[in-house]
């Protein structure tokens, strides 16, 4: 079994920041009253940032991961569904075109497994479906017109 990491509450985290900001503890001292690491201490101290958060940052922001799974959304309905390859490509062509830092495969020009693993875990309103293809006689009765008669 895996160690168990974090095992501190973010407000805990926020005392502890706080207390060593108005210099009534020292990093070391504030660590073991309110049992955060040190340096996780030291980290916000320098980033000025409050929140919890394990692990790496994501390459995309809240705002554009937020902009990227709305088009998914959006493309779905169309009936133009986004596969994981297509998916990846798309996202390493933003992060050249945005001039945005990244890791992904420049042979392969396309963002990394990992990164879309990571990606469907924090984004549970969409989902890899497998597509079902139509009998061409199906969807020729499908047609706009057909329906509209029929009706």
């Amino acid at each position: 079994m895996p160690p168990k990491r974090a095992l501190w509450s973010e407000d805990d985290l926020i005392a502890a920041v706080r207390a060593v900001q108005r210099g009534t503890l020292s990093t070391y001292k504030a660590a073991e009253i309110y049992k955060v690491p040190r340096r996780t201490i030291r980290n916000h101290l320098q980033s000025g940032s409050l929140k919890k958060s394990l692990g790496r940052k994501p390459i995309l922001n809240d705002e554009e991961e937020a902009q990227l799974v709305q088009r998914i959304i959006r493309y779905s309905k169309m009936g133009l569904p986004v596969t994981p390859r297509i998916l990846r490509r798309l996202v390493y062509k933003y992060c050249e075109q945005n001039n945005i830092k990244h890791n992904f495969n420049d042979e392969g020009k396309r963002a990394g497994k990992d990164w879309f693993k990571a990606f469907m875990k924090r984004y549970h309103e969409i989902s890899v479906r497998k597509a079902q293809f139509m009998n061409p006689a199906r969807a020729q009765k499908l047609n706009k017109f057909i329906v509209d008669d029929h009706l």
